[in-house]
Order: structure tokens, then sequence, then C-alpha cells
């Protein structure tokens, strides 16, 4: 090492020129990197594991089937003194004029005015669809002879009053609507596919298509501002009372995420820039190596993201909390680094002397501090989540950049001036506790563990049990709008807190789609009707079978459409019916001749139904984009919390020879409640067994071994005593923060056993390396600290607990570790 350092120091002091001149161009690359490269990651379904068929069902769920261009309005009055039918229908006829609409649901597709004709032009399709039977009786209904006695029929009907037989006459005039709309009734109905209005009449609900270009963030937020402007402008045109406009959907949620990001990049970075600065000053009162600190802080930050830039696709929002954890490990080389430079100097060596010295002393626990450290966010590989993976190989290698620009591009400019340095509160107090500490080591030493020790019993009692919490809301970030709209909606529209687990099926081809939906539609009915589960909605009406539709196509080719034609406008003059009126029903009959003279490749509902018409809201509730791809909803009797209750579900729900893939959020967390409980076991145990090498090929002895990973045991045990007391949540991500404390932890003994193993006076060495360590540790603190501010629960929650494990690493290393060294030597 002392060739090394030898030769870094006569490099800083003598090249100085070269090392500036290539520091601007790896700063200009990297800058340039970033303006063309890099590109941020909003989905939070990335910060799920992958392998699980829960997780990766639901990805598909949210990409195929969640409308990207969709959004969810809710019209909300608690008070009761809003006119809300009224303000419903103020608030659809100026969303009718608006250009970025594409089309939008504000009642059942059937009150819509065309709601007839495309109630008839849906169900055509869906005769074909009838079983050979079914279809005979229905298409028997064309005989001339059917159609007079049926318009006689209804004629009577309606001259006794009957209400229901004017609205069945006009819905299906010729009697093939309502044999073809049966198997709706079945497998769902219009009403609870897609609920409009709250039991308690308080909510109205608008589902809006708008022509946004894109799905990025920016795309997001400008169809954000035009929705406000268009909300504002609703609410000045109303007068009297007027309910609260919830949004919700992935462009509101994208772009107050984004936003989101944006200010927790800000007060996360910001916050900890002036924690660590304050530290930093508070400890040496210099400005210029503080600032020099920053410029080589800044350089990792820029060089980590940069890499990562190039070695990702999109960086996932998560990474947006790295630079503040980075600035909080990184600086901690800096302080020891310039506390040992000082000292040098004291001492009367040069500025290279000191450089040279500093770096000979301290650069191997530099070294390996560097390597634990980032071996335990590099764990976070082992994950299993992207965005957690992408945030350990950032920090890893920000980390391994760190302890190398500490060691050179920092002492390029804190100066050559060398000014002594006075004596403050912390070295004082650090005086007094040594001079007591080596009077009697064993009082602090036999205190600390007793305290230790029995954090550490406490946190492993089940006293208090640390629970995970299964509610997806731990991972929402606070104070969305969108989030917020979402679980009112969920509030109003399902008062029972009923999730539905969501069930996918996929096929090759369309016939076997039609088969498979056909199956699971008759086991859920089963299980509804034997009272296994509470619902079942599902797409089987809408499944067409490509068999049956050209065998019943084949049936009408014959038909003499002529003379039907003839048959319909007799009777309705008999019956003393406007022909104008059942304009629909002709329209029937030319479609049917279309489909008699051209076959079934006619009957599709892209072909029947027009682009604006309401019942898409319906269809692209249940069918993906993707051919032969769609979903059902599964509503079970009781919560589905334990990976217990899947797997019952499941086996329960799935019918013979059906592949169903069973997601939804709450679904989903069973399997990552156990994923989480087992990654925590994997993730600790490798760092354990990592420090364990590298602490053996360091010291090569027992005694400090032993000493460290003790402290190191005790540290994590009273960081869970200190979880279960305060009662911090523990959500499925956050709990990553024990690994992290494990390779982070141990680096305060290493840099303390390391300094004192050198000839000398040892109390002056402490005294030596303790402040600096101590400063690093409330450095790294307020590094993870600052992460608290952070509107992600999943970094502000790992921030809290990593701040948490090292306040007692510190604590065990000041007050347990040190105590058990002088003890030992004394």
């Amino acid at each position: 090492m002392a060739s090394f350092s030898s030769a870094v120091a006569h490099s800083i002091v003598h090249r100085r020129l070269v090392w500036l001149s290539s520091l601007v161009v790896v700063v200009v690359l990297a800058l340039v990197t970033l303006a063309f490269k890099l590109k941020i990651d909003t989905e939070i379904l990335n910060l799920l594991p992958s392998g699980f068929d829960t997780v990766e069902s639901l990805k598909v769920y949210s990409s195929q089937f969640s409308k990207n261009r969709e959004l969810t309005v809710a019209l909300l009055d608690e008070t009761g003194k809003t006119d809300l039918a009224g303000f419903a229908e103020h608030f659809a006829e100026m969303l009718a004029a608006e250009p970025w609409v594409t089309r939008f649901l504000d009642r059942s597709p059937m009150e819509k005015p065309d709601g007839m004709a495309e109630v008839q032009a849906l169900a055509l399709p869906m005769l074909f669809n009838l079983p050979g039977t079914e279809f005979d009786t229905a298409i028997a209904q064309l005989q001339p002879q059917a159609i007079a006695a049926r318009l006689q029929q209804q004629r009577q009907a309606i001259e006794s009053g009957s209400p229901r037989a004017e609205l069945q006459l006009s819905l299906d005039p010729l009697g093939l609507v309502v044999p073809a709309m049966k198997p709706m009734a079945t497998s769902f109905s219009v009403e609870k596919a897609q609920p409009l209005t709250s039991q308690d009449g308080t909510m109205q609900m608008v589902l809006i298509l708008t022509n946004q270009a894109g799905d990025g963030p920016q795309e997001c937020r400008d169809t954000m501002k035009k929705i406000d402007d268009f909300n504002r402008r609703v609410l000045v045109s109303w007068t009297g009372p007027a309910p609260e406009i919830l949004v919700t959907g992935r462009t509101p949620y994208v772009a107050q995420l984004s936003k989101g990001m944006e200010r927790d990049i800000v007060s996360t970075l910001v916050g900890s820039v002036l924690l660590v600065a304050g530290v930093f000053y508070y400890g040496f009162r210099r400005v210029r190596p503080l600032l020099a600190i920053m410029l080589a802080l800044f350089l990792c930050c820029l060089l980590a993201i940069t890499l990562g830039t190039l070695s990702f696709s999109a960086l996932n929002g998560i990474t947006v909390g790295f630079c503040s954890i980075l600035i909080g490990l990184g600086v901690d080389f800096g302080m020891l680094l310039y506390g040992s430079y000082q000292t040098s100097r004291e001492s009367g060596l040069t500025h290279e002397e000191a450089i040279e010295k500093s770096i000979s002393r301290l650069g191997i626990g530099i070294l390996f501090g560097a390597m634990t450290t980032g071996a335990g966010f590099l764990a976070l590989m082992l994950s299993g989540c992207q965005g957690f993976a992408q945030l350990g190989v950032l920090i890893g290698v920000g980390i391994l950049l760190a302890a190398a620009l500490m060691m050179t591009v920092f002492f390029l400019f804190i100066g050559t001036q060398h000014r002594p340095i006075k004596k403050d509160l912390l070295s004082s107090s650090l005086d007094r506790y040594l001079t007591h500490l080596f009077r009697s080591p064993r009082g602090v030493f036999w205190s600390c563990l007793v305290l230790l020790l029995g954090l550490t019993i406490f946190g492993a009692l089940p006293i208090a049990q640390l629970r995970i919490e299964p509610n997806p809301r731990s991972l929402e970030p606070k104070n969305v709008p969108a989030g917020y709209a979402l679980r009112k909606i969920q509030e109003k529209m399902s008062p029972t807190g009923d999730e539905p687990v969501l069930a996918i099926i996929e096929a090759p081809t369309a016939e076997e789609f039609s088969r498979r939906w056909a199956a699971a539609d008759l086991h859920w009915r089963k299980l509804v009707a034997e009272g296994k589960i509470k619902s079942a909605s599902a797409p089987s009406a809408f499944v067409l079978s490509p068999a049956r539709l050209q065998e019943n196509a084949l049936k009408i080719a014959n038909l003499d459409f002529p003379a039907i034609r003839l048959a319909l406008s007799a009777a309705l003059d008999k019956e003393g019916f406007s022909k104008d009126a059942f304009a629909g029903g002709f329209h029937t009959l030319d479609q049917l001749q279309k489909v008699a003279q051209v076959g079934s490749t006619a009957l599709t509902f892209q072909e029947m139904i027009p682009p604006h018409s309401s019942w898409w809201f319906i269809l692209d509730k249940f069918f993906s984009a993707k051919p032969n791809l769609a979903t059902g909803y599964l509503i079970p009797l009781q919560k589905i919390l334990t990976p217990a209750d899947k797997t019952a579900f499941q086996k329960l729900v799935t019918p013979p020879d059906v592949q169903v893939h069973l997601t939804g959020w709450a679904f989903t967390m069973a399997d990552l409640i156990t994923w989480a409980q087992s990654k925590l076991v994997i993730l600790s145990s490798t760092m354990i067994v990592f420090n364990l090498v590298l602490l053996t090929f360091l010291f090569r002895r027992f005694a400090p071994l032993f000493l460290l990973m003790l402290t190191l045991i005790l540290s994590i045990g009273a960081m869970i005593a200190t979880v279960k007391i305060i009662g911090l949540p523990i959500n499925l991500f956050n709990i990553l923060a024990f690994p992290l404390v494990l390779g982070v932890g141990v680096d305060y003994g290493i840099y303390v056993l390391l300094a004192v193993r050198e000839a000398g006076d040892q109390k002056q060495l402490l005294q030596g390396i303790l402040k600096p360590v101590l400063l690093s540790a409330f450095t790294t603190a307020a590094g993870f600290g600052s992460l608290g501010f952070a509107e992600n629960p999943s970094l502000s929650g790992l921030g809290l607990l990593c701040a948490i494990g090292v306040g007692w690493s510190i604590f065990a290393t000041l007050f347990f570790l040190v105590p058990a060294y002088v003890w030992k030597r004394n």
C-alpha cells in the first residue's frame, strides 16, 4: 500500500493539470450520455420480484388490459347538499364537447340515445355464437308467420298497458336480441361489471377514453393539464354546491408519480447534502475540504448513474434515492481521510507526505469498508426485484468509485495550507470518554452488553412481533391524489371491501379460447350457486367460437330475405306500427343477409360496434388488445391474506383442463410475504458469510473477528427491538434494510481495529480515529434518514430502517467494541 500511496500523492501534487483535464473530459462525456440515454421507468410493478405467476400475470394485466388512455372520474358528494345527478349530467354535456375525449361512459350503454341500435348490433355476433339448437329456435322467429304473430302479440300487450312490451318491441322487433343476449345475463350483468353509482348514492362514476398520443410521463402530464382545466371550467359554470371531482387511472398515476419522483430527488438530495455538510463542518470547521468532498461525491453520483444508464434500458424510479444514500456513505471515506490528513499535518508532515500517510494508514480499511458496504447493496441483485437490483448496482458501484475518488480527486481540491484544528465539544467529549474508558473499561463494556443483549432478546422474542404489512397500500407513495381517488372509489363502490381476484385465461386459438372460457364460466357459476365464492363475472358470452359461427352462418344461406322484409312490412302495416320506428329491425335483416353472403367473417364486434360506442368500456374490461386473452373477476368469500388462503382459492376456482392465471394486488401479496421472509434470510445469510470471509482474510485472528461479528449481531438485535418499540411499519421492500445494515454497520469496527493495530499510544490512536468514525456514522445515518422525506414508501421506509441500524452499529462500536478492545489490551 505504501508504494501505491506514494505514487498517488506524488501524482496529485505534481500532475494536477492532467488530473483536472481528465476530470473535465469524463464529466462532459457523462453529461452527454445522460442527455441522450437516460430513461426513467415509473412502473411500480417493476419493483415486484419476478418468478411468480401472480406477479407476471399482474404485469400482463397492467400492460394488456389496463387501458393506458382511460381515466376514471368519480363525482363525490358526502354532504348531501349537491344535486349529484344534475351535476353529472352537466359534467357529461361539457365532456362531450372536449376535443381530447374519444368516448366516455356516464350511464349504462343501453340508456344512451343510440343504445338500442348498439345493443342490436352487439347481439348479432352473439346470436351466431349460440349452440345449434338455440340458434335454430331463435332464427325460426324470422318465418313470416312468426313475425306476424309476434307483432300481433306485442300490440295486444301494449294496448293492455304493458311498458315492458313496448320496450321489448323497440329493442327486439324480430325476437332475435333477447335469446342472443341471454348468455350475458348468466355470466355477468352490465351493472355489476361496470357499476357507475355507489350504493349510498354519494358517488357517480364517469369513464373517459382520451386521445393521449403516448404513455410517457410528459404525455400523461399534458393530459392531466387538460382534465384539470376541464374540471375547473365545469365547476365555474355550475351554480350551487358542487361535488368533489376525483380522477384516477394510469395517466394521473404516472403524471403524479413522476412529479413525486422529481420532488423525491430534490428533497432527499438537498436534505442529505445539508445534513452531511452540517456534520462535516461541525467536526472540522473547514469549507474548502467540504466542497472537495461534495465535488468527489458529485462525480461518484454522475459516474454511477451514467454506468447504470448504459447498463439498463431504463432506471426504475426507486433508484432516485441512490444519490442521497451514496452521499451519506461516500462522505465517510472523505472524513476518515481528512481526519488522518489533519493529524499528519499536526505532526509536521508536508501536504504530499500527509496525503501519502493518510492513504497508507486508511487505504486498506477504506477498501474493505467499500467492499462490505458495496456487497450489502450488490446483494440486492439477489432480491429478484428489478428496481432494487438497479439500486444495489448503482450504490455498490458508486461506493467503490467513492473509495477511489476520495483517495485521489478529493485531495486535488483541499488546498495545501494547514490550519491547526481547534478543540470542539465532540473532541472534548471523546477525550473525556476515552480517559474514563482506559481507567474502567469493564464497567462500560458490561453496561452496554446488558443493554444490547436485553434489546436483542426482546427483538428475538415473539413479543410485539414484527409483521410484514400485506396491504398493497404500504407500497403506494404518500399524498398521491390518484391513489386517494382509487381508495375512495373502492370504499364507495365496494363497501364490504371486496377486492376481485383477476382470472386470466389465454389460448393458442380462438376455438380453444372459447372452450376454456365456457368451462371456466360453468365451473364458477356452480361455485357461486354452492356458496363457495361470492360472485363471478366472466366474458364467456362475448367469446366467439369460429366453428359455431361458421356452422350457424351456413344455416341462413337459403333464407328468403326479400320475403322476410315483405312479411315484416306487412305485419307493421297491419298492426299500425310506424316503419321508421322499426328501422333497426330492417337494418338487422341487412346484416343477416350480409352474413349469408360472405359468411361468418363479418361477425366481429369491431365490425358491428362503432368505435365511439360505450359498449367498448364493457368489452375492454374483459378483453385484452392481444387476441385470445381475457380476464374474469372473482370475489372470494373471505379476504386472501396468507399463502395457504391463496393456494386453497386457486385450487377451488381452477376448472379441470383449463389453465387459469390468478392475480390481483391482494392475491399477489400472499405470495410476496413468503418471498420477503425468504429473501430476508437468504440476503442476511449471504452478507454474514461474506463478512466472515472478508474479515477472516483481513484480520486472520479469531479475537477481532469474534468481536466484530458479535457487535454486528447485537446491533441488528437492537435495531429489531427499536422497530418493535416505535411501531415502524415493515413493508415488502424496506425489509431489505437488514442485509444492508449488515454490510454498512461492520465498517466502523473495521476502521477502529485497523487504526489501533499501529504501533504507538493506543489512546492517541483511538482519539485520532473515533471522531471521523463517529462523524461518518452521523453522515451515513443522515444520508439514509433523508430518504424519510421521500414520498415513495419503499424508499422512505428503507432509509429510516437503515438509519436506525447505522445508529445502533456506531453505538455498539463505541460502547461495546472499543471497551472490549481496551479491556483486552489492559
